[in-house]
C-alpha cells in the first residue's frame, strides 16, 4: 500500500500510519465519500430536520382527508338519489285506534264566563301486538357507488280490547261529545310511496277495509330525519267494531333502504324478522332477545311488555306516540371504506414517524447519506398510498384496494431506499419494515377496540430498537459507528 492511499480528508492529508482493510475499510471509504462532514449531516440535526419534515407532511395529509370527506359526501348524494327512487329508511309505527272527541267547558276570563271547546284525539294500544317479517336485500348501484336496498313482506296481527272508562274522561271538568263515526285505525309508516301494493286491514270477521293516504289529519308522524310529516296511512272503523274490541290483520308489501324499524305499539308487542343479509346491526330502545346470524342471513326476535314499554293503555296527544322507542335492524355495509381511510388518516403521522425512523436507522448504519429532500420524497410515497387506496376502493372494494396500495408503497420506498444507500440488504430490511407497518394499520383500521393497545404497544417497540440500535452512534456528527475502529 503506498503513504498517498492513506491520506484522507479528515486528516487534512496527514500520512496516516495505521493501514484500514476488511469490512470497516470500506465502510470508512463510504463515510468519506459520502457524508462530507458538514453540521447538517450531523445524525442530531438530521433527526430533528425529519422531525420537522414529519410535520410539514401533515399538509397534504389534510388534503387527502378533505378528498376523502368529498368522497363520501357524494356517495351520500348518491344513495339518497337511489333512496328516493327505491324507498328510504322505513319505520312502522301503529297500528293505533284513534278516537277524535271533543270537550265544552266554560272558564272566567277578566269576570266574564266564556264557553270554550277544545278536540283531543284519545289513542288505544292495542292489547296485543304480532309482528313478522321476511327481508330481502340487495345492493343497487349507481355510478361507482351501491346502497343496500330491501323488499319486505310484512304482517301485523293482533287485537285491540274494547276503551276503557276513562279513555274519554273530561280534561277540563267539561262535557264530553265522543265523535263516534270519525274513529280510524292509523299505521306510521317513514315512506309511504314505497308501499308496493293496496293495504287493508282484516277486522274480525268482516271482509277487509281498505286503507287511505295520510292520517286522516288528526295526528302528525316525525319522520327518520326529524322533519314532520302525514306519513302514513288510515282506515275508518265502525263505531260498533271499536266499542267492542276487534282482532285485525295487516299485510304490507313495502320497499325501504339501509334500515327497518319498528315502534312496540302493543301492550305486549313480538316481533319477528327473517332476511338473507349477513350482517345485520341490531339497534334501537330494545334489543333482540335472540338471534341467529350465518352467511346466508339472519333471524331475530323481540319481546317488549307491557310495563316495558313504559307506556300507558290510552294517551291524549296529536303525534305519533313511541318515536323514541324505536328498535329494529341496520342493514350494515360490512366495510364503509370512507369512513376506514378517513380513520386511518389519524394515524398517518405515527405511520410515516416509524418509517422515516427505519430509512434513518439504515442510513446511520450503512454510511451512505440519505438526504431530507430524499426523506420528503418516500414521505410523499406514503401520502399517495392514502389517495391510491381511495381510488381503488371506490371500484374493487376496500380489502383488495388496500393490497394494491399497500404492495405499490411497499416496493417503490423499498427500491428507493435501498438503490439510494448502495445496499440491497437495507432494501428488504425497509420490504419487511413497511410490510409490517401496512399490516399493522390494516389490523388497526379493524380491530377499533384495541387501537390505542396496539399503538402504544408499537411505539414502545419502535423506540427501543432505535435506541440500541444507535447505542454507539455519535450524534455529534463524528464516524458512523461502521466506521469506527474496534476496541
Amino acid at each position: 500500500m503506498t503513504e498517498d492511499s492513506n491520506r484522507t480528508p479528515e486528516n487534512g492529508g496527514r500520512l496516516d500510519t495505521k493501514p484500514r482493510s476488511g469490512p470497516r475499510a470500506g465502510a470508512a471509504a463510504r463515510a468519506s465519500a459520502g457524508r462530507p462532514r458538514t453540521f447538517l449531516n450531523s445524525p442530531s440535526v438530521k433527526l430533528v430536520l425529519i422531525g420537522l419534515l414529519t410535520l410539514m407532511l401533515v399538509v397534504p395529509t389534510t388534503f387527502v382527508w378533505v378528498l376523502v370527506e368529498e368522497r363520501a359526501d357524494r356517495a351520500r348524494d348518491v344513495a339518497q338519489d337511489i333512496a328516493r327512487s327505491w324507498g328510504g329508511t322505513q319505520q312502522i309505527n301503529g297500528p293505533y285506534l284513534v278516537v277524535p272527541y271533543t270537550e265544552t267547558f266554560v272558564v272566567t276570563e277578566d269576570e266574564k264566563e266564556q264557553t270554550k271547546t277544545h278536540r283531543y284525539s284519545a289513542v288505544l294500544f292495542p292489547e296485543r301486538l304480532e309482528i313478522a317479517g321476511d327481508v330481502a336485500v340487495e345492493e343497487r348501484q349507481k355510478s361507482i357507488y351501491k346502497l343496500p336496498v330491501y323488499s319486505s313482506q310484512l304482517n301485523l296481527s293482533g287485537r285491540f280490547s274494547s276503551p276503557p272508562s276513562s279513555a274519554f274522561d273530561p280534561q277540563n271538568g267539561g262535557l264530553v261529545q265522543i265523535e263516534a263515526d270519525k274513529a280510524v285505525l292509523v299505521v306510521g309508516i317513514g315512506d309511504v310511496r314505497a308501499l308496493k301494493s293496496e293495504v287493508s286491514v282484516s277486522i274480525g270477521t268482516t271482509g277487509p277495509v281498505a286503507f287511505e293516504p295520510g292520517l286522516a289529519g288528526l295526528m302528525r308522524n316525525r319522520l327518520p330525519d326529524g322533519r314532520h310529516g302525514a306519513s302514513g296511512i288510515n282506515a275508518a272503523i265502525p263505531e260498533r267494531t271499536w266499542r267492542q274490541g276487534f282482532s285485525f290483520d295487516i299485510p304490507l308489501n313495502l320497499n325501504g333502504s339501509t334500515a327497518l324499524y319498528f315502534a312496540p305499539a302493543g301492550q305486549t308487542t313480538s316481533l319477528r324478522l327473517a332476511s338473507d343479509w349477513p350482517h345485520p346491526g341490531f339497534t334501537g330502545a330494545f334489543l333482540p332477545d335472540s338471534r341467529t346470524i350465518a352467511g346466508t342471513g339472519f333471524e331475530a326476535e323481540w319481546s317488549i311488555p307491557y310495563l316495558a314499554r313504559g307506556i300507558p293503555k290510552v294517551i291524549h296527544t296529536s303525534e305519533m306516540p313511541l318515536q323514541d322507542k324505536l328498535l329494529g335492524v341496520k342493514f350494515v355495509d360490512p366495510v364503509n371504506f370512507y369512513q376506514t381511510i378517513s380513520r386511518s388518516l389519524k394515524y398517518a403521522v405515527g405511520f410515516i414517524s416509524l418509517t422515516f425512523l427505519a430509512v434513518f436507522v439504515l442510513e446511520v448504519r450503512s454510511g451512505w447519506q440519505f438526504h431530507w429532500i430524499q426523506y420528503g420524497l418516500v414521505g410523499l410515497a406514503l401520502i399517495i398510498f392514502y389517495v391510491m387506496l381511495l381510488a381503488f376502493a371506490e371500484h374493487v372494494g376496500y380489502g383488495f384496494a388496500y393490497l394494491i396500495a399497500a404492495s405499490a408503497a411497499t416496493a417503490l420506498n423499498a427500491a428507493y431506499v435501498g438503490s439510494s444507500l448502495k445496499s440491497a440488504f437495507s432494501g428488504v430490511v425497509m420490504a419487511v419494515v413497511m410490510a409490517s407497518i401496512f399490516g399493522v394499520l390494516f389490523a388497526l383500521m379493524r380491530e377499533q377496540d384495541y387501537a390505542l393497545l396496539i399503538g402504544s404497544v408499537i411505539a414502545f417497540v419502535a423506540l427501543a430498537v432505535t435506541m440500541f440500535v444507535t447505542q454507539r452512534l455519535d450524534w455529534s456528527g463524528g464516524e458512523p459507528l461502521a466506521a469506527r475502529p474496534a476496541e
